[in-house]
């Protein structure tokens, strides 16, 4: 007999359908070759700190805690005891494998799914050979039935297995010494929570709110020249940096000498866009339908397990030739199903087709042709799978094709300019959801019209006027642009740190490093949600007042250190693909840990909990950012006054009580509503909006 030990009860069904001949018995399957049976997630996890030390209060004394060699233990109930549910099915697992020649390691095909494996068979000190069933893109029987002809030694997941470990070893060793050391030295009490990409993720998203609110608007400006003939368009200038210089330009213009000089024109091509990886899948889906990242991550999931999608854990774009051969036999009778849209694939290969390009172990998200169970899905569940759906037909169509047009004109040697964009074959935009993402091909500025105009031709001016262009502070995050962000860190250390992407880069090659995985991020974000360290407002991430009071404390720490995360995240793929050595990642790995605990206890403990207060604290003070605004006795003032902050609104302005809501108002949007009941020094009746100047001074406007 030889044992299958799959990731979890509806896998191992799935397994026992594919292979056939099986009944149920208590906590597994049987049949003449097999027995199947199953985790429950993780059934054995690493042991507490406090297998290491005695007692279970916390201590300076024992950090940095670094064990030479790890133990392990069965998973915990919400309590903290052991799991009587996990407890008989590691005794029901050993008993299976005592009574095997033989153990199939059925577990997702990924670095998490190896690891589950691997605790369960060392801590029940398994000795039976195992081999591993690996690249089931999907979970139909098809798929299945070829996993388990072609399965994998041991020694061919070794790595992966190494990786794993390294992975588990690293957050417990970061966060354990890191949560411990700051909340004793900084905590004041409180728990201060660390994680390895944990805090680099806050540390992102309390970088940008920072960078949004500190923001200060520029201007530029152009001149524009409207026209109503031969229909209603407009011609622009360059753009000049001061106001002056337009206006000096604006005073040598002459509506009737406007001169038509020439115009160039050529075609452009959009090519079609890839098929989805779970992160590209998670930017759509919060762009079109709102989903968060982790909303996405267990549709993704549950299309899958219920065979219509493949596998969704997966950071590739591509897939290889077999399978695109496969999906050629449904996907047009698919999407006239399910789309009622008639589809024709490109004779040329799509770029999307390409074995080389594959990432990881995965291909790119693609339906698998079955659709039994789509009827029973949910409106979101069917909204994700169309969108899948969609994109095959986009990434297997030809490109969509532009005639770019620039008209140029001269009005007494200043030089104007209309660009032009028309969309003469929509090409794999045809498939597309229409009016839902902005065409990336097409400038603000062009318009989709023709100007049958003769050179030297005068175009009559009906009115010049001086545009005010605003510059745009940096945007907060959302999923769609933080998802990028964290997935291509060498692109975000360039625009958000120049000097620190030129430290990294001389160290390790930045392609392809993340901060956190495909199958860890979306979690991570919901976590940091959890600890009240961010919230989501307008679909914004933003910090909340404890996370941004946490991000100022802790944002010098070397464990804050995005470089340092994204180090350990490339060491980790180095383990998965043999480049480094077990021995030297744990060598570096424990001399990090030191220099964060050691790097946390040189901070004086001033700390989080100081900026507490006795008085409910309304918001983030908008001047300094780092005190909180209180009610005080004649006005509501910044807790860091001490420090310098002089920011305040008065509780009475113009003869009107301001009211708490008010205060909340102007110091998140910088602008109240309307209020009525000011009264003037004349004393007559007046209403007004109140809103913060420059230099956070409460003013009056009277635009409404």
């Amino acid at each position: 007999m030889k044992l299958i030990i799959a990731e979890k009860p509806a896998q191992a069904r799935d397994y026992a359908n594919a292979l056939g001949g099986f009944t149920r018995k208590d906590g597994y399957l049987e049949s003449s070759e097999y027995y199947i049976t199953w985790c429950f997630g993780h059934l054995v996890e690493l042991a507490k700190d406090t297998a290491y030390r005695e007692g279970t209060k916390w201590e300076k004394s024992y950090l940095p805690l670094l064990p030479k060699t790890f133990q392990y233990s069965i998973g915990t109930d919400a309590k903290g005891n052991v799991d009587a549910g996990k407890k008989k099915q590691l005794d029901l697992i050993k008993t299976l494998a005592d009574k095997s020649s033989e153990i199939i390691n059925a577990t997702d095909a990924d670095r998490e799914g190896e690891l589950i494996f691997r605790y369960v068979y060392n801590y029940l000190k398994l000795d039976k050979p195992f081999k591993r069933l690996w690249m089931i893109s999907s979970l139909t029987k098809g798929d299945i039935l070829k996993g388990f002809s072609n399965l994998l030694s041991s020694d061919e997941v070794k790595n992966l297995s190494k990786s794993g470990y390294a992975r588990a070893i690293s957050d417990w060793l970061i966060g354990i010494n890191g949560t411990q050391s700051a909340t004793l030295q900084l905590g004041g009490g409180q728990l201060l929570s660390i994680g390895r990409v944990q805090t680099a993720i806050l540390k992102i998203i309390c970088e940008r709110y920072l960078k949004n609110k500190d923001f200060k608007t520029s201007y530029t400006y152009r001149l524009k020249a409207n026209h109503n003939q031969p229909l209603e368009f407009d011609s622009k200038t360059a753009i000049f940096e001061t106001e002056l210089i337009a206006n000096n330009y604006l005073n040598q213009l002459d509506k009737q000498k406007h001169q038509f000089v020439n115009s160039e024109t050529k075609t452009t091509q959009q090519a079609p866009p890839l098929l989805f990886s779970i992160d590209t899948l998670i930017v759509s889906c919060n762009k079109l339908f709102n989903l968060s990242g982790q909303e996405t991550l267990n549709i993704a999931q549950s299309l899958y397990e219920k065979k219509l999608t493949t596998y969704p854990r997966t950071d590739s774009n591509y897939i290889n030739e077999e399978n695109f051969s496969n999906l050629k036999k449904f996907i047009p009778s698919l999407s006239q199903e399910l789309l009622q849209i008639d589809f024709y694939f490109s004779v040329e290969k799509p770029k999307s087709v390409n074995a080389e390009k594959l990432t990881g172990s995965h291909d790119a998200i693609v339906p698998t042709g079955q659709t039994d169970n789509y009827e029973g899905l949910t409106e979101k569940e069917k909204q994700v799978y169309q969108l899948i759906l969609r994109r095959c037909l986009e990434s297997f169509s030809t490109p969509a094709q532009y005639e770019k047009t620039t008209y140029k004109f001269l009005n007494n040697t200043i030089k104007f300019t209309t660009n032009t964009s028309i969309l003469i074959d929509s090409g794999w935009k045809r498939y597309s959801l229409q009016n839902t993402e902005k065409d990336e091909n097409q400038d603000e500025d062009e318009k989709a019209f023709k100007l049958d105009l003769k050179p030297n031709e005068f175009v009559p001016v009906t009115e010049f006027e001086i545009v005010k262009i605003e510059s745009k502070p940096p945007a907060l995050y959302t999923d769609a642009n933080l998802t990028p962000a964290l997935t291509h860190i060498d692109k975000f250390l360039q625009e958000e740190n120049p000097a620190l992407y030129q430290e990294l880069k001389q160290k390790i090659d930045l392609k392809d490093v993340q901060i956190g995985t495909q199958a860890t991020r979306p979690a991570i974000i919901e976590r940091l949600k959890k600890l009240n360290l961010i919230k989501v407002e307008k679909k914004k991430y933003i910090p909340t007042e404890t996370g941004l009071n946490y991000y100022n404390t802790i944002k010098d720490l070397q464990v804050s250190n995005i470089a340092n995360t994204a180090i350990l995240e490339k060491q980790l793929k180095d383990i998965q693909e043999g480049n480094i050595s077990e021995n030297q990642f744990y060598t570096e790995l424990n001399q990090y840990v030191t220099n964060v605990v050691n790097d946390i206890f040189s901070l004086q403990n001033n700390t989080i909990t100081k900026t507490k207060q006795t008085k409910k604290a309304i918001g983030i003070c908008p001047k300094c950012k780092k005190g909180n605004v209180i009610e005080g006795k004649k006005g509501f003032g910044c807790t860091e006054w001490k420090q310098g902050c002089d920011f305040v609104i008065w509780k009475q302005i113009a003869g009107k009580k301001i009211t708490e809501s008010n205060v909340k108002s102007l110091i998140e949007k910088g602008t109240t509503s309307k209020i009525k009941g000011f009264k003037s020094k004349a004393g007559k009746p007046f209403e007004a909006k109140l809103t913060l100047n420059d230099d956070f001074r409460v003013e009056f406007n009277f635009n409404f």
